[in-house]
């Protein structure tokens, strides 16, 4: 986990960078949740994130974020009633995944707060902080979509070179660390798990605290 902090910090400092260098072309600031709202699925290394996020909330925040994720959660069963506690995706990115998050689109994420702040920014995941800027990968060249609030006149000539990064190179970490933690929690490394956020708010006290306690992660 400390070499995944690291990847996060780094890419927090370069994202700052990027707004600091073009902040006519981006949106991104406290209050914007425009990229908050739908369902998606997280690796096991962004849940631990999510988890000690959680844990450090205050009382009454995390009453109303559990409050929430249950509701979400009603709705995930509602589209996958097979699904168990705690609610681990054994294959991300699947089109039975893809019918779930369709099912229950357009919902807010549960830690989004009354002023659109998000509740667990210092342990928000991966894919939250990647969000916003066009995505250029330093071998692969653009691919993906990116917020349509920012830089919409495009992406390209010197803009291309200078918003590259080494996205294999963080798949591959956060692939080997989930890889690692899903060992961990199901008793032998595995490829794929994921989980939904809200999965992992409802199961938080029966499943994430107690691992979390006993310094498994």
């Amino acid at each position: 986990m400390r070499r995944y902090y690291e990847l996060l910090q780094a890419l927090d400092q370069w994202f700052a960078s990027m707004q600091a260098r073009h902040p006519e072309q981006m949106q991104c600031r406290k209050g914007c949740a425009f990229c908050c709202h739908g369902l998606f699925d997280i690796s096991m290394a962004d849940a631990v994130l999510v988890a000690r996020g959680f844990e450090a909330l205050p009382a009454g925040s995390r009453a109303r974020v559990s409050a929430r994720a249950r509701t979400i959660q009603r709705a995930i069963q509602r589209q996958a009633p097979a699904l168990l506690p705690p609610y681990l995706l054994q294959e991300p990115g699947s089109d039975r995944i893809d019918e779930i998050v369709s099912g229950v689109s357009g919902t807010a994420c549960p830690f989004l707060g009354e002023r659109n702040e998000c509740l667990i920014y210092a342990h928000r995941p991966l894919a939250c902080r990647m969000e916003g800027v066009p995505m250029v990968d330093g071998r692969e060249g653009l691919f993906g979509d990116w917020c349509e609030l920012n830089f919409t006149e495009g992406v390209k000539g010197a803009l291309t070179d200078e918003l590259a990064l080494d996205y294999g190179g963080m798949q591959g970490t956060e692939d080997a660390l989930s890889r690692h933690l899903a060992g961990l929690i199901l008793g032998s490394p595995a490829d794929n798990v994921a989980v939904f956020i809200p999965s992992v708010i409802v199961e938080f006290e029966g499943f994430w605290k107690p691992h979390l306690a006993q310094g498994v992660f």
